[in-house]
């Protein structure tokens, strides 16, 4: 479709909410009527966001050259109706994805591969501007209805694994939000697409624990635009006991998961196996994760003192061979809640273990599994798997409504014999979901440095800016001996009932 009718429909959407939202009354939703004294409301959001790209520089290749500097514009429109009474809910919500001005030729021949997001966003569309609307959730909830303190969800819905007892304190809730959840489920809300699971979710609890189950089979999304389907031979399972509780200087939280999840679409794995080996490996891959994490705060001098601790361990059969991995996750941090600008200053050391031998029958690889990898990764060219990351972060509030966070991470590859990974799990029935380069015996990937602003205009609408640079070590030279620095950014804004 042409690009300048998505710009236009794109503009006209937002000033047909902008105008809608400044005659709302000061609620999250909109009343339309009532059925037997509940009402029926509508509900929705519109993010657009342009991005700027400058990867790392691939030179020609077979002399061909690719882009690696670029920009692109998405937007994204969510609209919802729901019905609720005390112990029933029925939810529908559709999503409206524009993808604008996507670069043509940014994905080269391996190993530079695709060159930024806008290559991975190019290849399922082939398509430089494109569009799409699909289901993205559908459910019924029921409340107590059958026992106390049980709730069941079943259809089309978003998952994000860590969320399922929330703090109410604000410090203890943050880290929760982005340091925690979706390491290894989430709906990959920061891509243009996302995701979505259809099955069922399960808890049981009241507001100091919960046992939470729940089986999914992911829905195509995340760069690509045909949301409807079903990625079909691939489901995941997931369940946990999660409990809280307040402490004389503070308050805790805790829980303990275990996630079995099958892949028996038949794919080349991606892995560090020679390329021979890896395309004779198709057989379903059956993995099983168990791990804990625990989180608290402390009031501690003029300050709140907080820390947190997250560890996993797999095991399974990846394809032939056995999956042997693990991976670790240890912070702490300090804010001064009283002072101006309220400084939070964080520490991380993450650890998660690689193949040291792509030779035997081990595969020793920590497997993200369907992640939102961007929580982790602020500059989305790297994730947790074969990875050692070293970092700090400094979070201040100039005002009640404005937020920055700047953070630097080094960054190694935890074996040289393994690859250097990114991506975020399946997202469709023909590519695999995660890419690797090749490490060529090294191990310092490099350091990450990026600064974000968030603006909370109003009740509905918020901006945001983000800027990150990457300076590239012996592994990013390695694969783009033509330029090993690499920028990424965006601005974006949210509108929102």
């Amino acid at each position: 479709m042409n690009r300048l009718l998505f710009r236009g429909l794109a503009t006209a959407f937002f000033t047909t909410f902008l105008l809608a939202v400044q005659k709302l009354p000061a609620s999250a939703e909109i009343d339309l009527f009532d059925i037997n004294g509940a009402p029926v409301t509508a509900s929705g959001w519109m993010r657009t966001r342009e991005y700027v790209w400058s990867f790392f520089q691939a030179g020609p290749i077979g002399g061909k050259s690719y882009q690696n500097s670029y920009n692109y514009q998405a937007n994204v429109l969510r609209l919802g109706l729901g019905y609720a009474t005390e112990d029933f809910k029925l939810f529908t919500e559709f999503e409206d994805p524009a993808l604008l001005n996507l670069p043509s030729s940014a994905i080269a021949p391996p190993p530079p591969g695709a060159l930024g997001l806008g290559g991975n966003y190019y290849q399922p569309q082939q398509e430089s501007s494109d569009a799409s609307i699909f289901l993205k959730q559908g459910f019924v909830e029921f409340g107590s209805r059958i026992l106390q303190g049980l709730n069941i969800k079943g259809g089309r819905f978003e998952f994000n694994e860590g969320q399922d007892l929330m703090p109410s304190d604000p410090q203890l809730r943050w880290i929760v939000n982005y340091q925690i959840s979706q390491r290894l489920i989430g709906n990959f809300g920061f891509s243009d697409v996302m995701r979505s699971f259809d099955g069922a979710v399960t808890r049981y609890g009241d507001a100091n624990w919960n046992v939470t189950a729940m089986y999914g089979v992911p829905t195509r999304g995340v760069f690509d635009l045909n949301g409807w389907d079903e990625i079909r031979k691939t489901d995941v399972v997931y369940a946990a006991l999660n409990g809280q509780r307040a402490h004389r200087y503070g308050n805790a939280l805790g829980r303990i998961f275990f996630i079995w999840y099958d892949d028996n679409r038949g794919l080349v794995p991606v892995d560090n196996q020679p390329a021979s080996a890896a395309a004779k490996n198709r057989s379903a891959i059956g993995i099983e994760t168990a791990g804990a994490d625990a989180a608290a705060t402390v009031q501690l001098g003029p300050g709140t003192a907080d820390a947190m601790v997250w560890g996993a361990y797999q095991f399974g059969d990846w394809g032939s061979q056995s999956q042997q991995a693990y991976a670790s996750v240890a912070q702490m941090g300090y804010r001064l809640n009283d002072f101006r600008w309220k400084p939070w200053l964080r520490f991380t050391w993450q650890m998660a273990s690689g193949d040291s031998n792509p030779n035997n029958n081990v595969h020793g690889t920590f497997f993200q599994i369907l992640p939102t990898p961007r929580m982790y990764a602020l500059n989305p060219i790297y994730n947790m798997m074969n990875n050692i990351d070293a970092g700090s972060e400094l979070i201040l509030s100039p005002l009640a409504n404005l937020e920055s966070r700047t953070t630097m991470h080094a960054l190694w590859l935890s074996s040289s014999y393994d690859r250097w990974y990114a991506g975020g799990g399946a997202f469709d029935s023909h590519l695999f979901g995660y890419t690797a380069r090749p490490s060529f015996g090294k191990s310092y990937l490099g350091t990450e440095l990026d600064t974000g602003l968030l603006w909370k205009v109003s009740k509905y609408l918020s901006a945001s800016i983000f800027a990150g640079h990457f300076f590239g070590g012996s592994v990013a030279a390695a694969n783009f001996p033509q330029g090993r620095g690499e920028t990424f950014g965006y601005v974006e804004s949210l509108l929102s009932f």
